[in-house]
């Protein structure tokens, strides 16, 4: 299991070759999910497979999916098709609504700065980790009948000896921070995660504790 994540604090706005509307999707028996971009969209050299990808329903931001991008084709007469994996338990919103994609690409910099990237990537933070779900119920009367449901699922490390400021420290301060999986089924996961509070305690600028990350869903 390679687990790592990707951190950044600013990504481009707007870059039509990173970004653009979706066309229309398929899903084989297999369960390969493939988008099919508009024929003007032109995908950015530095996108590689196994980068992020978010979809998303630009009329509603509450339906979104984090996916890992598995292959991408050029398609002769303009665009692209992006075959993606994700988690489909916890991100559940129907692929039909979602029009528009945007690609996170951890090798992207600025123009003639190739060692300025945007994207932080940060490995052997975790050998293993588990998924806790937690659901919130409220209700009214003696029949106890719901009205509202809401779920939340958790992110936890392993209790690995971590660097805090050469890695961890990034995963913690980020405003944007994806944990990615590249070896669950069916081809990799990722999750956008945040953290809701934690204290490390540092020897020597290393610390041992299992760490509790909230995922974006």
């Amino acid at each position: 299991m390679a687990i790592y994540f990707y951190s950044f604090n600013s990504y481009p706005d707007g870059d039509t070759s990173l970004e653009g509307s979706i066309d229309g999707y398929t899903q084989s028996s297999s369960g390969v999910v493939t988008i099919t971009t508009e024929n003007t969209f032109s995908l950015n050299t530095d996108v590689e497979v196994g980068d992020v990808i978010k979809l998303y329903d630009n009329s509603d931001t509450s339906n979104f999916i984090y996916a890992i991008l598995t292959a991408k084709t050029s398609i002769v007469g303009g665009g692209h098709e992006l075959s993606i994996s994700y988690d489909y338990n916890i991100y559940n919103d129907d692929l039909a609504n979602m029009d528009e994609f945007i690609v996170y690409a951890k090798e992207l910099h600025p123009a003639g700065q190739p060692n300025n990237k945007y994207i932080t990537s940060t490995q052997n933070v975790s050998s293993s980790y588990r998924i806790n779900a937690r659901v919130e119920t409220a209700a009214y009367s003696e029949q106890y009948i719901r009205y509202n449901i809401k779920k939340y699922y958790d992110v936890i490390l392993d209790n690995t000896r971590r660097s805090f400021f050469e890695s961890f420290s990034n995963i913690a301060t980020s405003i944007d921070v994806i944990m990615v999986d590249d070896c669950s089924s069916p081809n990799g996961l990722a999750y956008k995660v945040y953290m809701p509070e934690s204290n490390f305690q540092l020897l020597n600028n290393k610390f041992r504790k299992s760490v509790t990350l909230r995922i974006v869903a």
